[in-house]
């Protein structure tokens, strides 16, 4: 029996996710840690300092019931915080506020494919909430500190020890982060540190009742990291209990140069923390109504929305882009109200706005082109203010500077003349300039059409409608000889 057959692997993740809101958890700071100067996003609520008191801000609340929701998560009626209580260098304050007791949601689920390629349920123990820490950056054999971050407002999701292997892991953590986006809840941005992944890791002999000594793999901020760091730490146990060696519960980083874990600390247990509850902050209620306000507010699932989209006739190559680029919630923020121009919107978004994620390198959820913004580009073009070419260089602008599309239409001089005159004036002057090629046409090279319909367009700065120049160009032309 190989140790691959002889133990079965438990794990359980726990992810932290950073919320989409304006302020911090508990005060007025600018939530936005890496757009401002290092420690300038502070006040003396993030910082701890005797007499500050903490607020809760109420729509990282709000985005934690809605979030709940979305998990299928049940949502406690009274909430209360708690102070976790440790020492590390980027937790100024000596203690984090968060939740334990009563969290916000419990008993959730997220569905995923099995190893065993069956459906599966990966249950949700808890989600809560609670501040982030500082940053810490080592230089040159020094530790610099950013507490920009701390008190960002994070929300926590724990799942019961029900995955068995890094890949089940992986497909969880996936689908949980596609499922935040979709809703809005976080933008998740792994390279920012917007969410980040631990998993509680243990094997025990085939048959056992018990689980075995576990260790956690700290902050991976990449899925193929995680799965990687899980399956090193599955063959690590196996070969110290096969050695006759004893696991320690202990604290894991991952060395992804040489791929393998390393100890950071001993791993701490809930009472270690001496949680108790937070003495500035009172309980708080979350009443039925406002539960139901968001669910009623809520958009279809993730799964839903995709089902819906291959029903009105996405293709499924499409479906898939949308979803790997992250790109289905901006699609429904994006199409609003113009359901009938689903289709059309999703396949400019792979088309024409997965190009310019290619060209610039730079993803989706870091360019400044917003949901609203690409609605009102798509609807100038199909709107008839501006063409092909117009739309693309908007989108362009719109991609890496933001903006209004209409007034950066306008500033770069591209809505369409819709002047008949104009462009009959400017087709008159092509067809006497270009009378070689009209003799080649009238002559029946019908090919020939399409590089004097250029030449107009040229002349008009590609500003003319060009299904309305056509029209007049063929008027204009005439048929060519049989």
């Amino acid at each position: 029996m190989t140790a691959a057959t002889k133990y079965v692997t438990t794990v359980g993740v726990e992810v932290h996710v950073e919320l989409s809101t304006r302020t911090k958890m508990f005060c007025s700071c600018l939530n936005a840690p890496q757009d401002v100067p290092p420690n300038h996003a502070t006040c003396p609520v993030c910082l701890g300092l005797p007499g500050a008191l903490p607020v809760i801000n109420k729509e990282a609340v709000r985005l934690g019931i809605r979030a709940a929701l979305a998990l299928n998560c049940q949502i406690n009626e009274t909430i209360w915080f708690e102070r976790k209580n440790y020492i590390y260098p980027d937790l100024v304050k000596g203690y984090q506020i968060s939740q334990y007791v009563q969290p916000l949601g419990e008993w959730g689920h997220v569905t995923i494919t099995g190893d065993d390629g069956n459906e599966k349920k990966i249950v949700i123990r808890r989600l809560h909430l609670e501040e982030d820490t500082s940053k810490l950056t080592h230089v040159d054999g020094a530790t610099l500190i950013d507490v920009n971050r701390c008190s960002t407002p994070l929300m926590e999701i724990v799942t019961e020890p029900v995955l068995h292997s890094g890949r089940e892991a992986e497909e969880y953590v996936r689908k949980l982060r596609a499922i935040l986006v979709y809703n809005g809840i976080s933008r998740c941005r792994l390279q920012r540190g917007e969410m980040r992944v631990e998993a509680n890791v243990s094997i025990a002999p085939v048959g056992s009742t018990e689980l075995g000594t576990r260790t956690e793999i700290k902050n991976q901020a990449g899925f193929n990291h995680m799965r990687s760091a899980i399956e090193y730490e599955v063959v690590r146990h196996a070969e110290v209990l096969e050695s006759g060696g004893k696991l320690i519960q202990q604290t894991m980083g991952w060395d992804d140069v040489n791929q393998k874990t390393f100890p950071q600390r001993s791993k701490e247990n809930a009472h270690d923390y001496r949680y108790f509850p937070e003495p500035d902050l009172p309980s708080a209620r979350i009443s039925p109504e406002w539960v139901q306000g968001e669910r009623d507010t809520m958009p279809a699932t993730y799964e839903e929305y995709i089902a819906q989209l291959s029903e009105k006739g996405l293709p499924d190559v499409d479906i898939e882009a949308l979803s790997r680029n992250d790109a289905l919630g901006f699609l429904r923020v994006a199409v609003g109200a113009n359901q009938d121009k689903t289709v059309l919107m999703a396949k400019r978004l792979v088309k024409d706005v997965f190009s310019l994620v290619n060209s610039t390198n730079v993803p989706l959820d870091e360019a400044k082109l917003t949901p609203e913004a690409f609605r009102g580009a798509v609807l100038l073009h199909e709107g008839g203010k501006i063409n092909a070419d117009g739309f693309r260089r908007v989108l362009d602008i719109l991609y890496k500077n933001g903006g209004d599309p209409e007034a950066v239409a306008k500033a770069e001089d591209l809505i369409i003349e819709q002047n008949d005159d104009a462009v009959r004036e400017a087709i008159a002057t092509v067809l006497v300039e270009a009378k070689k090629m009209v003799d080649e046409y009238k002559s029946g090279k019908v090919a020939v059409r399409n590089a004097i319909f250029g030449r107009v367009m040229k002349a008009l700065n590609k500003k003319g409608d060009p299904k309305a120049v056509g029209q007049l160009l063929d008027e204009m032309l005439g048929p060519p000889e049989a």
